[in-house]
Formats: C-alpha cells, sequence, structure tokens
C-alpha cells in the first residue's frame, strides 16, 4: 500500500516563509471548472445543490490567464471542477497552454469521453489523469454514477487506450483511478481492482465519503468497514500497480478540524466555469465569497484586489464550523496550524 494522506506544503519552503512573513501569497495549485455540464448524475455528487445552467470557459478568457499565472509562480492546477472536464471543446487545448507555460497540469474526469483523439490531445501535456470509476460492474456502475450500464464497458476501453497510447510513446503521464467508497458499492472494491491491475494502470486510490455542508445527499460509511477494504485489497499491490488507501483521511473525517480557521486558503484556489475566483468549492453561486470574475480582471488583479482581502477577513471570522470534514486543504490546515502555534520543546529537533 501507499501513503498519499499527508500534505505537501512543506515541500514548499519559500511559499511558507512568504507567507509566515507577509500574511499572504500567491497560491501553488488552481483547480479549475472549464464546465458545469455533466453526462452523469453520481449519488454521490457533492455539488448536487447547484443550480445549472450550462456554461463553458471562454477560450481566449483561460488562455490568457494560463500564461498569466505561471509567470506569478503558481505551480499545478487540475482541470475538474462543477461539471466533466472533457465536454469542453477546448480542454485539449486548454492543456496544452499550461504545459506549455510550464504549470504541472492533470484532469480528474469519468473519462466515458475519452476518444482516442482526445487521448491525443490531453496525455502528452498531463503530469497525471485520475478516472473516476467508483464501481466495479456495470449494474453498479450505473447506480452509482447515474448512467447507462454500457458506459461501465466504455470507460473500460477508454482507460486501456490510454494506457496503450502512454506506452506507445513513452510518456510519463501517470494514469491514476479513483473509488469514493458509499454504503451502495462498498462490495465492489476489489473487483475494480482485479480489472484495473489487468488493464495497466499505475493506481486505484481509495477514498473514503466526506458530506459537503450543502449536498442534499448523506452517504457516510462505517469507517471500521471501510477500513477492513485495505486487507482485501492488499493482494492486487504491486511495484506496478499501487493502492492508495486514504486511512489517515477517513480518520481526519472522523475526528473533524483541530484548528480554528482555514490557513490554507492563499495556498490553493478555484476558478469556476462561469470565471469566478473563489475559496473552495463551498462557495459555488456565491457573490459574497467570490474573489473576482475573470471577464472583469486579471488573476494579478483579482488575487491582489481589495476583494479578495475582504472575504479572506470574513472566512477567518466564519472558522471552521462550516467547513466539509478531510477536505484538500485539511492536511495543509494542521502543518500551518502547527507552526503558528508552537509548542513546548519544538526548538529541540
Amino acid at each position: 500500500m501507499v501513503n498519499i494522506d499527508f500534505s505537501k506544503i512543506l515541500l514548499h519552503p519559500k511559499r511558507v516563509v512568504e507567507w509566515l512573513e507577509n500574511g499572504d501569497c500567491y497560491p501553488i495549485y488552481l483547480e479549475i471548472g472549464p464546465t458545469n455540464a455533466c453526462n452523469h448524475k453520481c449519488i454521490f455528487c457533492a455539488l448536487d445543490w447547484l443550480k445549472k445552467g450550462a456554461t463553458y470557459i471562454d477560450k481566449d478568457i483561460m488562455k490568457d490567464n494560463l500564461e498569466e499565472i505561471a509567470g506569478l509562480g503558481i505551480k499545478s492546477l487540475m482541470f475538474a471542477g462543477e461539471g466533466e472536464p472533457l465536454l469542453h471543446k477546448d480542454i485539449g487545448y486548454f492543456t496544452h497552454v499550461a504545459k506549455k507555460a510550464g504549470i504541472d497540469t492533470s484532469i480528474t474526469t469519468n473519462g466515458v469521453l475519452l476518444s482516442k483523439r482526445k487521448i491525443e490531445e490531453i496525455l502528452p501535456n498531463l503530469s497525471w489523469i485520475r478516472f473516476s470509476i467508483d464501481s466495479g460492474s456495470p449494474e453498479n456502475y450505473s447506480l452509482v454514477h447515474g448512467t447507462y450500464s454500457r458506459d461501465f464497458g466504455k470507460l473500460m476501453e477508454n482507460i486501456k487506450n490510454a494506457v496503450d497510447y502512454k506506452r506507445e510513446h513513452n510518456l510519463a503521464v501517470t494514469i491514476g483511478t479513483q473509488f469514493l467508497v458509499i454504503p451502495q458499492n462498498i462490495g465492489e472494491a476489489t473487483n475494480l481492482a482485479r480489472r484495473l491491475k489487468e488493464i495497466g494502470v499505475d493506481n486505484l486510490q481509495i477514498k473514503p465519503y466526506s458530506h459537503h455542508p450543502s449536498s442534499i445527499n448523506k452517504l457516510d460509511i462505517n469507517f471500521s468497514e471501510y477500513n477492513e477494504l485495505e486487507e482485501s485489497l492488499r493482494e492486487f499491490n504491486s511495484d506496478f500497480f499501487k493502492i492508495n488507501f486514504r486511512r489517515a483521511t477517513a480518520e481526519r473525517i472522523f475526528q473533524g478540524p483541530n484548528y480554528d480557521k482555514c490557513y490554507g486558503l492563499p495556498f490553493i484556489t478555484v476558478i469556476d466555469s462561469k470565471g469566478d475566483v473563489i475559496p473552495c468549492n463551498l462557495f459555488y453561486n456565491q457573490p459574497e465569497f467570490t474573489y473576482g470574475n475573470l471577464y472583469k480582471n486579471s488573476f494579478q488583479e483579482i488575487w491582489e484586489g481589495e476583494k479578495r482581502k475582504q472575504v479572506i477577513k470574513k472566512l477567518n471570522s466564519l472558522g471552521t464550523k462550516h467547513c466539509r470534514c478531510g477536505c484538500r486543504l485539511d492536511p495543509t490546515n494542521r502543518d500551518l496550524h502547527r507552526i503558528k502555534n508552537p509548542e513546548p520543546h519544538d526548538n529541540f529537533i
């Protein structure tokens, strides 16, 4: 088993020092939603509360800002967001621009729309791609993803095509997969691991469900039952196929945060399909907590602007009581909280 349950923030000491000295810095990582449209209706979707009329971020707006953010010290980005990124007709172009600008680029996708043409357009530009699968059989996949059962076979074919293309062209891209554990699919994990190892993907991430505070669904799992999965999956782990089991994430979800505010806000941000720059996925369609919009101002103007300062101040006053347990920033917040709140004997290293 491989442990990915840790914060990488301390691998960026210069940025942390900048934050400590100035109280702010530019992000290390962005999440970008090219569109809010989706071809699936997953029963676990954290954003089921959003009212959506399909929007697609403008090609030139995205290009100009990708080129700008590279010069601001932003190191990585993931195309994901409110919808399925492969539904944006320019997603291949976006990955090309990002890589050319020197940004480590990734995509999270359900993968059903990953045609051979899209594989050729996208894969050479990526550090990694992650397929959200969440089941090991067509029937259960149909239930969990809210789609046709035939999509499961199509997805397996697309993943195999991606693996073959990677090998044929000697690409460095990591082809990863994810299984979000909920009561409706917990018995499917070993079936999926077996299929994916045969196909030749690089890893399978087993992730516990965490309830989004605004979501209609509430699919909490028994963490003892979740942790028992680790042993049943151990046999599939090898030098070429890694099981990334998120045990520590499950523990943090169960415990809740041990910090009183989100220290990590300067290090990560989200750009949605309307061009809004927001703190995290709690704040889609909430103008009160929107830093600014890329159709009106550049990313640099937004990040250094007065509106963002006001939003950060407001979020700090609200604290973490309404936050999602086990969110992306949770491990980072724990490390930064520890740095900001020294304990006795910390100088004895």
